[in-house]
C-alpha cells in the first residue's frame, strides 16, 4: 500500500510540523510561567489555558496527521507523540489547578514536556534525514 500522494506540499509538511514542535516547547514554557503569574496574582481563579500554547498543539496534531497520508511509519510515529502531548495537555492544567488550591508552588508540567520533547526530537531526526539523507545513504 503506497501513501497518498498530496503534491508539492508533501516535501515541505517534514519541515512544517518540525517547526510547529518547536512553536509548541516555546508556548509551553511561555504558558508555565504565565500560569505561574497568574497563581501568584489571583490565585487558582485567575490560572487560564494559554489560547495561543492551545492552538500550537492543534496545529501540530493536525500537521502530524497529514504528515500520515505522506508518510505512514514516520507519520503515526509523530502523531502518536502529538497525540499523546495534547491529552497530558489536559491533565497538567488540572494539575496545576489544584497545586494553586492547595497553595503549593506550581510545578513544571513533566509529561507534557516530555511528550512535546518527543515530537520534536523525532520531527528533527525526519528533516535531518531528509535534507541530508541522500548524502549519508552512499556511505551507510
Amino acid at each position: 500500500m503506497q501513501p497518498l500522494q498530496v503534491g508539492a506540499a508533501e516535501a515541505a509538511i517534514p519541515f512544517v510540523v518540525f517547526a510547529l514542535a518547536i512553536a509548541n516547547v516555546v508556548t509551553r514554557f511561555l504558558a508555565h510561567r504565565s500560569h505561574v503569574s497568574q497563581a501568584d496574582e489571583n490565585g487558582p481563579d485567575g490560572i487560564e489555558r494559554s489560547s495561543l500554547h492551545t492552538l500550537t498543539t492543534l496545529a501540530l496534531v493536525l500537521a502530524t496527521f497529514a504528515y500520515v497520508m505522506v508518510d505512514l511509519h514516520f507519520g503515526v510515529a509523530l502523531a502518536a507523540f502529538a497525540l499523546t502531548a495534547f491529552i497530558a495537555d489536559f491533565f497538567e492544567f488540572e494539575a496545576r489547578l489544584v497545586e494553586a488550591r492547595t497553595d503549593r508552588p506550581l510545578e513544571p508540567p513533566k509529561s507534557s514536556i516530555g511528550a512535546s520533547l518527543f515530537v520534536l526530537v523525532y520531527a528533527g531526526f525526519i528533516v535531518l534525514v531528509t535534507l541530508f539523507g541522500s548524502f549519508w545513504s552512499p556511505v551507510i
